[in-house]
Order: structure tokens, then sequence, then C-alpha cells
């Protein structure tokens, strides 16, 4: 985890000209940096204060040239939390009482799309007015967060924001949207923000699990059984991932709240 932080200090701390090739032309590319001033989300506007740095790291991996340090450790983090995502699929399955290769299988696992995400939350000198990362649910699996020991991360419960507290070199795990539709609902999609401070610095490393981007999520077949009817539409997983991108709300429901039949 060490190396991972020394190497995101490193990117960051590129000259701006080196980080220029990276900036975001859609948001699909596959490399993408940035920082963002301003965003409106659910007809709310925010000062956004943070710089990112986002790659697609499975099935494809890709990644910038410098630092030199940052491609080798990044394949192994990726590959280990590879590792972990398909473990939590197997105790989920185990759970939901479905056959160990049965979510598996649906989700074309061994093709997993997988997307590495650091986030740099400078001091900010009005923190009231500012947010790092607006309200929002992950489209995928499972999301591993990491931190500097810095806290800023906070999730919604009923209504209310509480601090999501984890200790240093320790790894937070969010459920995130298909993994509520798979269950038909049984799991929750954690609703989550960032918010930023005017004395420390933070950095957070994001690793997000989903399923094949060719994939077609919805309830599992046995649970619907089950259950009588299903809860979520199915969808094609890089169509929704798209569509989080593009239109994440309409009439001020989330992408989530959308699938709902």
């Amino acid at each position: 985890m060490n190396a991972t932080f020394t190497a995101m200090r490193e990117f960051f701390s590129l000259p701006a000209v080196e980080k220029k090739q990276y900036e975001a032309k859609s948001a699909s590319d596959p490399i993408k940096c940035g920082n963002f001033n301003v965003a409106n989300t659910s007809n709310q506007i925010f000062t956004l204060w943070r710089d990112y740095l986002k790659l697609y790291v499975h099935p494809d991996f890709h990644c910038p040239h410098k630092p030199q340090l940052l491609r080798e450790v990044l394949l192994e983090y990726s590959q280990r939390t590879r590792k972990m995502a398909r473990k939590l699929v197997e105790a989920v399955s185990d759970a939901l009482e479905l056959e160990q290769d049965y979510v598996d299988q649906v989700l074309k696992l061994d093709s997993s799309f997988q997307m590495f995400a650091a986030n740099f939350y400078p001091p900010c000198p009005e923190p009231d007015q500012a947010i790092g990362i607006p309200p929002h649910t992950d489209p995928g699996l499972f999301t591993f967060l990491i931190h500097n020991g810095v806290a800023g991360l906070q999730i919604e419960h009923n209504g209310h924001w509480f601090n999501a507290d984890s200790p240093q070199n320790s790894i937070l795990v969010n459920a995130a949207d298909q993994l509520q539709i798979l269950s038909n609902g049984r799991y929750k999609s954690v609703k989550h923000r960032a918010v930023v401070n005017s004395e420390k610095e933070r950095i957070s490393i994001v690793v997000a699990n989903g399923p094949a981007g060719e994939a077609v999520v919805g309830p599992a077949a046995p649970l619907v059984q089950k259950d009588g009817h299903p809860l979520y539409r199915s969808m094609k997983y890089v169509e929704y991932v798209e569509s989080q991108l593009t239109k994440s709300r309409v009439d001020g429901k989330s992408l989530l709240e959308q699938q709902m039949i």
C-alpha cells in the first residue's frame, strides 16, 4: 500500500505539461486525469476540490508512462484486489444460497471490469463551501478504498451523513449497484461522498470491481423464483456504466432507481 501512495504522490507532483496528455477528453478514456471546479449534481451546484487519476486496469491494463514505479505497483495491486473481489463473490454466493459458480459465470468475472482511481484533496481554505466528491453510489459490485490517514469519506444512512472512519492501511469495502441488483435488493449499494478540510492533504485510492462489460446483469434467477418477481431491470454492464457517466440522474432519480421495476 505504501508503494501505491508513493507512486500516486509522484504522479500528482509531475509537471502540468506531462499530465496534460492524460487530461480527460471523454468519459470513456481508459486513462484520464484532471481536476474539477464546479459540478451540478441533482440540481445542486458543488465546488469540487480534488485532482484525480482514473485508469481502466482489467481486462485490459492501462497506465501512464510516468512515474516509472507506477506500472509495477499498479499491476500487483490490481491483481491482488481482483482476487479479493472473487473471494467476496464466493461469500455472497454462499450467503444468498446460490451455486458457487453461478455468480461467477453470470457476471463473466474472468473478464471483469476493474477501474483504479486516485484522488488528491489539497487543504481547502473554505471546506464548508466545497466538496471532494458529490454524493453518489458506485456502478459495480464492490469498491475497495484506502487512504493516507486523513479522514474524509462519509456514508448516508436514513437521510443522515456519517463519517466512515477506517484505520490507515486497512481496506474499506463498499457494496455497489450491481450487487444490489443481482441480490434483488438484499444487499444495498452504499451512497457516499468525500468532504475536504482546511489543514491536511488527503489521498484516497479506490479500486472499483465490476462484472465484465458484456455481462447482462439482473436479479439472480433463483432469487427471483423465491421472491416471485424481479425488483430491477436487466442491463448490460458497459451500458450501465456509460449511462451513469452521461445521464446519472433523470427526473431526480439515480440510475439505480431508474432500473427499479
